[in-house]
């Protein structure tokens, strides 16, 4: 249920509290010790007044003769000695504490990043197929990001001020309570003031957090797919799309502006107020008697103004509590949800046999997301323990989703379905699982090694065993899947690092892959759902016999749309609209002549196998048909210098993944400065109101000495002075009010701007890196999703408040500084270089320090976030092979070596820091010292001294302030510094003035490839292509075909220029294809993929994604018909506004595959590129879009990679790809009276023999 933005706040306020649940009695107790030092930090200040209160009042004594210079020297030294005392503590125990709440909250954040992933782990498959949750990279990130800061420093500066203001009032009190109470009036103003600014600011907050997620889902589902969006050209509606969200976000974020103007410009104004109401009125209580000492009456307005200003940045603080409160809130929606399917539940049944015998029984199911749509209806099946059971029929008929009940994934409407007899609801889901192996038709593969892969297939004891007994069981189910002969082809063999999805491997290498890690455990039920769908017919053969010796004695389920993998089966069952309506034997089912028979016809080659003239030797080159090309020189030219590359340009892959550029803070901000044009006059008025305010303090320190001076004077004058001072610090007040209202607006205006230019610039840049860029394991989608929430979060901070911050110490530091030294410049240097120079310095290499380790935390907690993303994309695959615990037990190690690193890091910098924060105690005890001795030498007059010591140390206490913010500042920079890498990373196959007019010519398509070599840049030593030569006609129809891993989908991969060739050239009707503009160049082509991805958004929004106009209802409604997916779209509750969940969840394999095909229709394509294009597809549909395709291809050129021979066989030519070169080329006819390879191929999957 959504809540309201008021049941946000308060879910939000009370989940701060709870995430202290998350620390174990370890980090208690350092919070206990951080809190209590925050709490004795605080203190140091206003104790610190008492003792510039007594030395204010050496100083009048002696201006005013009551002291002589022996007397006035002795006190001073006396006094100067707290100073150093109260710095000692406050460095002491500012480190100890800033240490103990560091660690303390980044254990305490990694305990509730463990257990949203353990929460998230735990929830059914529906609470995926929602896609409304957010974006887990976002989640576990960005909102681990803003837990982490306020329950540590920001936590700690809270303590910090409130400390302060207690005892900065107890001490005002104590000293002169009528004086402290009488400046305390403006105490409820600035409470209310602050706290209302709040309380609107956080509904605001955690609606911005919520959009920012939809949009990262969005951002995620599009890098992890960005071939088919660079296919299809669909980079400017998506980032439309993602822009439409910045631009929702930007709207709310922008009605933050007079919150923060009000927020900046009361507490200023009012505290100011309250210095000129006590100085007033401690002026004449002085007069009156009641005050002795000046001294008091500074004890008095410091410790007030101190304390005032202590709460106001207290609540300033609060800002970052509400933003850890929402993103706590979002994390614990998740944490809090409960599973009624949770795989780490010990409760159910654990059988110490499970014999496999499988029953259903009037079963009924409609998925969750969809209750009106039923997919089984009244199904009833009988699967004999240790038999094979096959499932046919059309596509969406409900045989995958029988998978998902007997997974446990959803619970059935009704019916039953029995295990041995007994409702599997029964049984621990653990234990179920254990006992099936599930094959999918899209397999997903981890980050990770081969034998890493293969190994998550491993259960019980196996676990256990020695790494070389796990390695046999490896090789030997690789063996069985035949994946091993390719895998020790790979540069490292088993330990061959297979990156994000294996996109370096083709789709049949990764399902061979699949199928190992599946029968490694040798479990008891096997579930096959379409497991030799991408593997070409030799290889298909060979796994099908391994299959069946792997299957034997086990209960096994079949779901294939490719008939001559299910013909042995000891029973077929064919289903249609969620119901069984044939069952039998192959033969059986045949000698009916029903639906069964009908798709076997549809399927047959019709191969005389009987013809085996003069077979061909296995290597030999069919002379007659090689093509007649002779390399030109330059290719010879080019060939000779790939060769010579041996592996990858270290540099290039450098630039590909180096993810920083070591900019300094000052020239990162230079950089940002100049592009933001249009922001100048917001920039100028930011930086005229920093003048203003920044310019009042060496004027408050004038009027601080103008003021300690007229305490010496006496009668009516004095009087007059008092008043004209304390008005002139209203009058401070008021340009404060006007400044910091100014300032306030301004930097959420520019913020806000800076946050969406970044964000957008971000997602559009990285929408057209070449595929190169994506190659890599540092730049996942979890990974890059991850950077545009928190980069573009930074760079707001550091490009808006932080950069006002830094203006207005600036001018703070140089205006007190020269002030200081223009009054005298023997004190002013002293305090300035010897002073001021620590404070500055230590910060200073703090902040470089920490920028060099934040590159690299955030890069690891980036790389922790791809852990995520993965495992959610992957979640049936982690569910069906019970890896949830094995995910968290990863997941938990990454967070903890992040730690180490964590704390090594900040015991070194947090010594810097508390050097910063405390050095103004030792400027204050040098500025006495020396002081005291240029007046009592008489060089210095005491009003001068004060106007030097105060300006300086307003110019001080600026600094330290500024270096409080260094963690944002750091993070910032390192922010900075990622977004300028990505602009350093240059395309090279994009859009130039040389190539942009140029685009294919003609209205049919000729293609050309001529003595082609092609090597991935992450596998530079392993040639892929090696000198493909071909020519096909326009018009014509082209397929490719061969084992899996040969190169097909490569050359379909170079054809859509998400590559270029190493060597040699592919030409277009007579041109280089790498002289034209890659988008033109792609508008005419349309692509289809084996494995095609769905966006959230309507069916209509997907299939017209590649369009950049607006095609009509007919247009749209053609494409579907000629996809045959109409009927089916129609059958949606909203037709074609139906949405597709996420990455088209909603929806089967064939249907989704189907809904692609529109979308490469649609675009009236003339060369159509089809990989595997009707892999997902029954017989039926096959049929349909098959024909569909036929008359498609009339009037355009068409490539089509296939290991279905029968959708190929009318193919024009069809070229045999084995081990990266062309084997055989020729017709269906010709090639089939070669009797090679390709007859070879056509046998295994004919199905004659049953006829």
């Amino acid at each position: 249920m959504t809540k309201t933005p008021d049941e946000e706040k308060k879910g939000s306020l009370a989940d701060y509290f709870r995430i202290f649940r998350y620390a174990d009695p370890l980090d208690r107790l350092l919070y206990a010790i951080a809190l209590l030092g925050a709490v004795a930090a605080g203190a140091s200040l206003p104790l610190m007044t008492l003792v510039f209160g007594s030395s204010t009042s050496s100083f009048s004594d002696y201006s005013a003769g009551r002291q002589d210079p022996q007397q006035f020297q002795g006190q001073v030294n006396h006094l100067i000695l707290f100073f150093v005392y109260l710095f000692v503590g406050r460095f002491l125990i500012g480190y100890i504490a800033t240490l103990c709440i560091c660690v303390a909250a980044a254990r305490t954040t990694n305990s509730l990043r463990k257990a949203f992933m353990d929460s998230l782990l735990r929830q059914g498959i529906s609470h995926f197929d929602l896609g409304d949750n957010g974006s887990v990279a976002t989640q576990v990130t960005t909102n681990g990001n803003r837990i982490n800061q306020g329950i540590a420093e920001k936590l700690y500066a809270i303590v910090t001020g409130m400390s302060l203001f207690f005892s900065a009032y107890v001490v005002a009190l104590a000293v002169q309570w009528k004086l402290a109470l009488i400046t305390m009036s403006t105490i409820p103003a600035i409470v209310l003031s602050v706290g209302g600014c709040i309380s609107l600011d956080a509904p605001i907050e955690a609606k911005i957090l919520k959009i920012y997620s939809r949009a990262a889902v969005l951002a995620q589902d599009a890098l992890g797919s960005i071939k088919t969006i660079h296919a299809f050209g669909a980079q400017p509606k998506v980032a439309s799309w993602y822009e439409d969200y910045l631009q929702e976000a930007k709207q709310e974020g922008s009605k933050k502006s007079v919150i923060y103007g009000v927020l900046f410009s009361c507490q200023t104004f009012l505290v100011m107020s309250g210095t000129a109401l006590a100085f007033w009125e401690g002026f004449r209580l002085y007069q009156s008697g009641e005050i002795k000492n000046v001294g008091t009456v500074f004890t008095v307005v410091l410790s007030i103004t101190l304390g005032t200003t202590s709460i106001f940045t207290s609540f300033l603080q609060l800002g970052t509590i509400t933003n850890a409160s929402s993103a706590a809130t979002e994390l614990f929606s998740t944490i809090d949800k409960p599973s009624s399917l949770d795989p780490f539940s010990t409760e159910g049944k654990r059988p110490v046999v499970c014999s496999g015998r499988i029953e259903i029984r009037n079963l009924h199911f409609a998925y969750p997301t969809r209750p009106e749509a039923p997919v089984l209806q009244d199904l009833n099946l009988s699967i004999p323990s240790g038999k094979t059971t096959a499932l046919v029929g059309p596509s969406g008929c409900g045989k995958s989703t029988l998978v998902g009940l007997l997974e446990r994934w959803y619970q059935p409407t009704s019916g039953e379905l029995l295990l041995d007899g007994h409702d599997i609801a029964g049984f621990n889901i653990g234990w179920l699982r254990s006992n099936i192996r599930l094959v999918q038709q899209e397999p997903a593969l981890f980050q990770g090694t081969v034998a890493q892969n293969v190994a998550k297939g491993l259960v019980g004891e196996q676990l256990v065993l020695t790494q070389e007994d796990q390695m046999r069981l490896i090789r030997e189910a690789c063996i069985s899947a035949d994946a091993h002969h390719f895998i020790e082809r790979l540069p490292r063999g088993y330990h061959t690092q297979l990156g994000e999805g294996a996109r370096m491997l083709s789709g049949g290498q990764r399902q061979r892959i699949s199928i190992a890690r599946s029968i490694v455990s040798h479990p008891k039920i096997l579930l096959f759902d379409e497991a030799t769908s991408a593997l070409d017919p030799r290889t298909e053969n060979v796994v099908q016999n391994a299959l069946s010796r792997v299957s034997v004695g086990k209960t096994t389920l079949v779901i294939a749309h490719k008939l001559a993998t299910v013909m042995a089966a000891d029973n077929i069952a064919v289903m249609t609209h969620g119901r069984v309506v044939e069952q039998g034997t192959h033969s059986e089912l045949l000698e009916r002549d029903g639906l069964y028979a009908a798709m076997v016809r549809a399927q047959d080659l019709s191969i005389d196998a009987k013809k085996d003239g003069c077979r061909q030797k296995p290597n030999e080159r069919l002379e007659n048909h090689q093509l007649d090309h002779t390399p030109s020189p330059a290719i010879h030219a080019e060939k000779a210098a790939a060769e010579t590359m041996g592996k990858a340009d270290g540099a290039e892959v450098d630039r590909l993944t180096r993810g920083t550029m070591d900019y300094s803070l000052a020239k990162c901000i230079g950089i940002m400065l100049k592009e933001h044009g249009d922001l100048y006059k917001w920039y100028l008025g930011v930086v005229l109101a920093f003048l203003v305010v920044g310019g009042t303090y060496p004027a408050q320190a004038v009027l601080f000495s103008r003021l300690i001076s007229v305490f010496t004077l006496q009668g009516s004058e004095a009087k007059k002075e008092a008043d004209f001072y304390a008005l002139l610090f209203f009058v401070l007040a008021i340009a404060n009010l006007l400044g910091y209202f100014c300032i306030g607006i301004i930097t959420n205006v520019v913020g806000q701007a800076l946050t969406y230019r970044y964000r957008r610039e971000m997602f559009e840049r990285l929408l057209h890196f070449d595929q190169d860029f994506f190659d890599f394991p540092e730049n996942s989608s979890g990974a890059l999703t991850s950077r545009l929430s928190s980069v573009p979060s930074a760079l707001q901070e550091l490009m808006s408040a932080n950069l006002g911050l830094i203006v207005n110490v600036s001018v703070n530091m140089i205006s007190s500084s020269a002030l200081g030294i223009a009054f005298g410049w023997k004190l002013g240097l002293t305090l300035v270089f010897a002073g001021l120079s620590v404070i500055v310095g230590s910060g200073y290499i703090r902040i470089r320090v920490d920028q060099k380790l934040e590159v690299s935390i955030e890069k690891q907690y980036a790389d922790s976030a791809s852990l995520v993303t993965e495992a959610v994309g992957s979640i049936k695959t982690i569910s069906m092979l019970t890896l949830e615990k094995a995910i968290l037990q990863e997941y938990d190690k990454t967070l903890d070596a992040i730690l180490k690193r964590v704390i090594r890091n900040v015991i070194p910098t947090l010594i810097l820091y508390s050097l910063s924060q405390s050095a103004d105690f030792l400027v204050m005890a040098l500025g006495f010292w020396y002081g005291s001795r240029l007046i009592a030498s008489g060089e210095y007059t005491v009003t001068q001294f004060f106007v030097i010591f105060i300006a300086v140390i307003f110019g001080g206490q600026g600094a330290a302030q500024f270096f409080s913010y260094t963690t944002s500042i750091t993070k910032a920079t390192g922010a900075a510094n990622y977004v300028l890498w990505l602009r350093s990373v240059e395309s090279k196959i994009c859009e130039t003035p040389n190539n942009q007019d140029k685009r294919p010519s003609g209205k049919k398509i000729s293609t050309r490839m001529e003595d082609v070599e092609f090597r991935y840049m992450q596998r530079s030593d392993a040639t892929v292509l090696d000198g493909i030569s071909m020519d096909i006609k326009p018009g014509s129809y082209a397929a490719f075909v061969g084992p899996s891993g040969c190169g097909k989908s490569t050359i379909i991969s170079l054809l859509q220029r998400f590559y270029d060739p190493t060597s040699g050239r592919i030409t277009l009707n007579g041109e280089d294809i790498t002289c034209m503009s890659p988008v033109k160049y792609r508008q005419a082509l349309s692509l289809v993929q084996q494995e095609p991805p769905l966006y959230i958004g309507s069916v209509r929004a997907n299939i017209t994604i590649g369009l950049d106009y607006e095609p009509t209802e007919e247009e749209v409604r053609e494409a579907c018909r000629q996809a045959n997916v109409l009927d089916f779209v129609s059958s949606l509750p909203a037709g074609l506004n139906t949405p597709c969940g996420s990455k088209g969840s909603q929806f089967s394999g064939g249907q989704r595959q189907r809904i692609a095909l529109a979308r490469a229709l649609v675009r009236k394509p003339r060369l159509l590129l089809l990989d595997e294009a009707t892999s997902a597809l029954d017989t039926q549909s096959e049929r349909l879009v098959q024909q569909a395709l036929n008359e498609a291809m009339a009037s355009r050129t068409t490539i089509a990679v296939a290991h279905r021979l029968s959708t190929i066989r009318h193919a024009d030519v069809i070229f045999v790809i084995e081990d990266g070169r062309i084997a055989e080329v020729g017709t269906h006819e010709h090639l089939q009276q070669l009797r090679g390879r390709y007859h070879a191929m056509c046998l295994a999957q004919s199905l004659d023999q049953a006829k």
